[in-house]
């Protein structure tokens, strides 16, 4: 073999190598390219949207719709049912979803934050879920600190039990008639859930949000007036 054909082997061989490690590079890089490329088209196709704690349907829907999402009626139309089940959270939705996609992710939601653990407290204390979940939004409603909410169910829970009305302001019917309401009246989050089912006992049967952001307890009727005159009269 000359020199002239050794030089033309030399140059095929690493023709061949050139082709090998390219071929090999692309093996490795097409599948990373491509997942890349595909989530990046998937994020491009998502929007992300949160729920906040204390939405009823129709608030959420209005949320939904500014997201692109779909028409508030669409979804109230179908979420009307899972009222108080929704789960307020931060969620990531295709912007081809229908409500019945999104209302059923929130439902899902819902079912995993509430454990087989709080299931059975709450059959413990002989309660089902439906009332957790109703006096949960009555207090989502009326009280934003944890701990004044854990007294404010407390004392629902006490008047109930006295047969005593609720006469929770977020629930105008409880003023006109006793018990629970028929159900929720907003989707609470799960500071309220807990607070509904671990209340804190105390003496107090009556309790207000004063114009001074506090929340004002009383053991009988005219204390709890005395604290309407003080801390809900506009000077």
């Amino acid at each position: 073999m000359n020199e002239s054909q050794e030089i033309k082997k030399l140059f095929l061989a690493a023709g061949v190598l050139i082709l090998a490690l390219f071929i090999f590079y692309v093996l490795i890089k097409l599948p990373r390219y491509i997942e890349r490329k595909t989530a990046e088209k998937a994020v491009a196709s998502e929007v992300a949207v949160t729920i906040p704690e204390g939405l009823n349907t129709g608030q959420i829907g209005e949320i939904l719709e500014r997201a692109g999402l779909f028409s508030q009626s669409e979804f109230t139309k179908i979420a009307g049912s899972e009222e108080g089940y929704l789960f307020p959270d931060t969620y990531r939705f295709y912007k081809t979803s229908e409500p019945e996609q999104v209302v059923e992710r929130m439902r899902e939601n819902f079912d995993k934050k509430i454990t087989s653990e709080i299931l059975g407290e709450i059959s413990r204390q002989k309660k089902i879920l439906k009332d957790i979940i109703i006096m949960a939004s009555l207090l989502e409603e009326e009280v934003k600190v944890t701990e004044d909410r854990k007294l404010a169910a407390g004392i629902l829970w006490k008047r109930l039990k006295l047969g005593m009305g609720l006469q929770v302001d977020s629930a105008p019917d409880t003023y006109r008639y006793r018990g629970l309401p028929p159900g929720p009246i907003s989707n609470p989050g799960m500071d309220a859930i807990l607070a509904a089912i671990y209340p804190t006992p105390s003496p107090f049967l009556y309790y207000l949000s004063g114009l001074d952001g506090k929340t004002h307890y009383a053991k009988t009727l005219d204390e709890h007036a005395l604290n309407k005159y003080k801390y809900l009269k506009k000077n």
